[in-house]
C-alpha cells in the first residue's frame, strides 16, 4: 500500500508521544553510560564513597625489667599478671583474636619494618625487645582506656584498619612535597606534577590485569595515614608535606603486581610501590 494510502490511526497518534518519550529516555540512558565510560577513560577515579573502617589492631606491650613507664615501676611483668592481662583481653567484647608475641618475634618484625644498616641491626638484641599481645579489634573505640593501666602493661598502641583494605591491592606512592628519606627517588625535587601523574596513569591503563585505578588526594591520604597509625583522625585540617597523593589499584590477575612494579617503579614522580595495608 502506498504511503499516502496508509489509513489514519488515531490510536497510533496517541501512542506516538509515549513511544518518543521512551526512546528519549533510552537514548538518555545510553548517553549517561557513554559519559560514564568516557569519564572513566579520561582519568583515575576518586576514592570510593564508602564508610570509614572502625576495625583495627592493637599491640599491648608488657613490662620488662628496667621499663621506665610509670605502670611498670621498673619491674618485669610476672606470670600471674601476664595471664590476667590475656584473660582480660579475651574477655573484651571488641576483641576478636589475641596472639602472644615473643621477644624473638618482635625483633624479627622490628628489623623487617625498618631499613636498618648492618651495624644498627647488630646493635639491637632480643633482650631489648618487649613481649606483647597482638589484638584484633572489631572496634577501636575505648580499647586503649580499658587496657593501658592493667598491671604489667607498659604501652598500648592502637592502629586502625586502612581505608583501602579490601578495596584495592597495590598503592603507588607519588613524590611528596618533601622527600621522605635520603634514599628516596624523590630527593631534590617537589611533588609529582600533573604531567607525571598523567604518564603514570596512562602506563597503568596500558597494562594487563589492572582493574579500577583510584587517585587519592593528600587530604584523604592524611586521614588514612592517621587512622592506620593511631586509630584517630588528624587533629585539624593540616596537610603534611611528607604525605603524598597515591594511586590505588585493583588487580584482576595474580601476576599484575610484578607487572606494575616493572612498568612504573622508574617513572618520574613515583616514590614507591607497596601492598595495601590490611
Amino acid at each position: 500500500m502506498p504511503l499516502e494510502e496508509v489509513p489514519d490511526d488515531p490510536g497510533a497518534r496517541r501512542r506516538r508521544p509515549v513511544v518518543v518519550a521512551i526512546v528519549m529516555v533510552l537514548l538518555a540512558g545510553l548517553g549517561v553510560g557513554a559519559w560514564v565510560l568516557r569519564r572513566t577513560e579520561a582519568g583515575p577515579l576518586p576514592p570510593p564513597d564508602a564508610p570509614w573502617p572502625t576495625t583495627g589492631e592493637a599491640s599491648v606491650f608488657l613490662c620488662g625489667s628496667g621499663s621506665a613507664q610509670d605502670n611498670c615501676d621498673g619491674r618485669a611483668i610476672m606470670a600471674a599478671q601476664r595471664l590476667m592481662v590475656e584473660r582480660t583481653l579475651r574477655g573484651l567484647p571488641e576483641v576478636s583474636a589475641v596472639r602472644f608475641q615473643s621477644r624473638a618475634e618482635t625483633l624479627k618484625d622490628f628489623k623487617k619494618a625498618w631499613a636498618l644498616s648492618a651495624t644498627a641491626r647488630e646493635a639491637f638484641r632480643e633482650s631489648d625487645m618487649p613481649e606483647s599481645f597482638v589484638v584484633d579489634l572489631t572496634s577501636t573505640g575505648d580499647f586503649l582506656r580499658k587496657v593501658e593501666t592493667l598491671p604489667g602493661v607498659s604501652n598500648v598502641y592502637v592502629r586502625g584498619t586502612s581505608f583501602w583494605a579490601g578495596k584495592a591491592d597495590v598503592a603507588i606512592r607519588l613524590c611528596p612535597r618533601t622527600a621522605p628519606g635520603k634514599n628516596s627517588p624523590c630527593l631534590g625535587r617537589g611533588e609529582a606534577s600533573a604531567a607525571e601523574k598523567a604518564t603514570i596513569y596512562q602506563t597503568l591503563r596500558d597494562l594487563d590485569g589492572i582493574g579500577a585505578i583510584y587517585l587519592e588526594d593528600r587530604r584523604h591520604a592524611t586521614k588514612d595515614a592517621f587512622w592506620a597509625m593511631f586509630a584517630r583522625s588528624p587533629d585539624d585540617t593540616k596537610l603534611f608535606a611528607y604525605i603524598p597523593e597515591s594511586y590505588h589499584l585493583v588487580l584482576d590477575g595474580p601476576g599484575a603486581v610484578d607487572r606494575v612494579r616493572r612498568a612504573v617503579s622508574g617513572l618520574p614522580g613515583v616514590n614507591n610501590i607497596e601492598q595495601e595495608l590490611s
